[in-house]
């Protein structure tokens, strides 16, 4: 039995050290999301903190969040491991002139926006995941 339990043990640091290293090479990718706070988001406003926990249950990415509409354009957090979006409500009219203006938005290696179909017009936005939520 005594074989077996050390057999066993170094069976455990090696895969563990493994897992270690690997880990700690994997490199990170830098996601910025912008959520539209628009008035044609506010059906869908109870939806939008279930659809950043979907995005930011990815392990190999840091996430940086903004939120907007009408050119007014707030970094709610620069780069962490969660998406974390509170206290706003959406309002004004919607507008994406400005929406990848922020150094987050220039150094990210993907960008997600969040919004609905009936919001503004996302044809220009290139390079960007568009996701729709709908009522």
């Amino acid at each position: 039995m005594k074989p077996f339990a050390i057999w066993l043990s170094a069976v455990v640091v090696l895969f563990g050290g493994y897992a270690l290293v690997a880990s700690s090479l994997r490199e990170t990718t830098q996601v910025f999301v912008f959520v539209d706070s628009s008035n044609p988001m506010a059906p869908v406003w109870g939806d939008v903190q279930r659809r950043l926990d979907d995005i930011d249950d990815r392990g190999d990415a840091e996430f940086a969040l903004a939120h907007g509409q009408s050119r007014q354009d707030e970094l709610d957090h620069s780069w962490q491991s969660e998406l974390t979006l509170s206290g706003v409500q959406p309002f004004a009219p919607c507008s994406f002139d400005a929406i990848d203006s922020s150094r987050e938005a220039a150094e990210a290696d993907e960008r997600i926006l969040i919004t609905t179909s009936s919001s503004c017009d996302t044809s220009a936005l290139v390079d960007w995941d568009v996701v729709f939520l709908e009522p």
